[in-house]
């Protein structure tokens, strides 16, 4: 039994790879194809807010829902999974997609564009395939694959932070962004550590965290990486200290392990200037 448990389950080798190849197409094509922008104009009480809809962003939303359609149909012959949604392994996939397209938009094309191309497209290979592994909960690689997708996805928010510092966007469009990225990986986080259970109140608590540090910290003269590392040091202090607790584990304990990983990463803040 447990050597079948460790062994059975593996995404079907060709759909992986048309989603992976989908994947790739879409991602070449927004480097390359060029479309007019729409600018468009947001009258609210009190100001007007111009908005310009560009490719960029237009291909970052359809790769992100190309990638959660994708895990949908390949997830969907687990054996584990009888009538359960797959909307769970949807989140940090898309997110990877997501990021992935919002990085190689920053990047002027040359060795570090096809670099990070190539790289992204492995890594969001491997999401797929731990995200396959935890949709059953006997599995015996299950904690590996929870403890590296929720390493992932912080990953993630951090490189995501930096990408939008890089770009200069304004912080009606930076806040709420990284808000709704930090709710998004706390929401996963939160699911594997519990096993399947939403906590999705807990999740909004971290995404309000997330957006006030954000606007805190956004008209301070950081560099790019201190910036991020601010944002997603805090952000996971608070997610691990809240999974904690929702394991039932007392306050001073539950806190230890997010103080000494936040001590750690706020000691790497000076090399990041």
């Amino acid at each position: 039994m447990m050597t079948t448990a460790s062994t059975s389950h593996f995404p079907d080798r060709d759909k992986l790879s048309v989603v992976t190849a989908a994947m790739a197409i879409a991602m070449l094509s927004g480097h390359f194809v060029h479309l007019p922008a729409w600018q468009i104009t947001l009258r609210l009480p009190g100001f007007v807010l111009p908005l310009r809809v560009g490719m960029p962003g237009v291909m970052a939303l359809l790769i992100a829902a190309l990638t959660a359609a994708g895990v949908d149909w390949i997830l969907g012959d687990h054996p584990a999974l009888g009538s359960r949604a797959t909307l769970p392994h949807w989140l940090l996939p898309a997110l990877t997609g997501w990021v992935l397209e919002v990085l190689l938009q920053r990047l002027p094309e040359g060795v570090a564009w096809w670099s990070v191309l190539f790289g992204g497209i492995g890594l969001w290979f491997l999401v797929m395939l731990a995200e396959y592994i935890v949709v059953d909960g006997e599995d015996l690689r299950y904690p590996l694959a929870a403890t590296g997708l929720t390493a992932l996805g912080f990953l993630l928010f951090f490189l995501l932070a930096v990408a939008v510092r890089a770009s200069g966007l304004r912080l009606f469009f930076t806040a709420p962004a990284l808000g709704l990225a930090a709710g998004t990986v706390a929401l996963r986080a939160f699911n594997l550590q519990l096993h399947g259970r939403w906590r999705p109140v807990e999740a909004v608590f971290i995404l309000a965290i997330a957006t006030q540090l954000a606007a805190a910290v956004h008209y301070l003269p950081l560099p790019l990486a201190a910036y991020g590392l601010i944002l997603t040091a805090a952000t996971y202090a608070a997610t691990v200290y809240i999974g904690n607790l929702l394991e039932e584990e007392p306050p001073s304990q539950a806190a230890v392990e997010p103080l000494v990983v936040l001590a750690l990463l706020l000691l790497l803040l000076p090399l990041a200037w």
